[in-house]
């Protein structure tokens, strides 16, 4: 199985330190980062999904440096931060067909999941609307659903 590790991952800006010596190994599954406003929690996120670089120490999935894995890493990586910016005159479908782009998903492939997706999280019937006329229950819903490389039957990378 494989792993993502954090090898005392800091990162510093000026003399404010906000994310301090953090070290832990993930495997798969799903994990939550609890902590007081402004503690470090979506700066460590922005590392773990290379947005934004460690002033010390490294982030690796499967031993590999996440910076050097680019399209390959971005594909397996699931992140929804609490405000993702979904685009509101997008419709369900062309914002899964959007994520499933930057996830570097082929299109054909992405087409085909995007679909098995609308289906499986009941928005199929209301796949043309645009996410701003969903309720406010649905429209961030459709960033919380699973993205267009989960639960997709991929079998355990380990």
């Amino acid at each position: 199985m494989l792993e993502l590790t954090l090898d005392n991952v800091t990162k510093r800006y000026g003399a404010k330190t906000a994310v301090n010596g953090i070290s832990c190994t993930l495997t798969r599954g799903i994990y939550g980062l609890l902590g007081a406003n402004g503690s470090g929690k979506t700066t460590l996120l922005r590392m773990v999904c290379g947005i934004l670089e460690a002033t010390e120490g490294t982030v690796r999935y499967g031993g590999s440096a996440i910076g050097k894995l680019g399209a390959d890493y971005r594909r397996i990586l699931g992140y929804l931060p609490q405000d993702f910016g979904y685009y509101p005159e997008f419709t369900a479908r062309r914002f899964l067909l959007y994520l499933a782009a930057l996830k570097a998903i082929p299109k054909d492939e992405a087409e085909r999941k995007v679909e098995e997706l609308l289906e499986m999280v009941e928005l199929a019937a209301c796949q043309g609307k645009k996410i701003k006329t969903f309720s406010g229950g649905d429209g961030p819903a459709a960033g919380n659903r699973p993205g267009p490389s989960e639960r997709s039957g991929d079998p355990d990378p380990g």
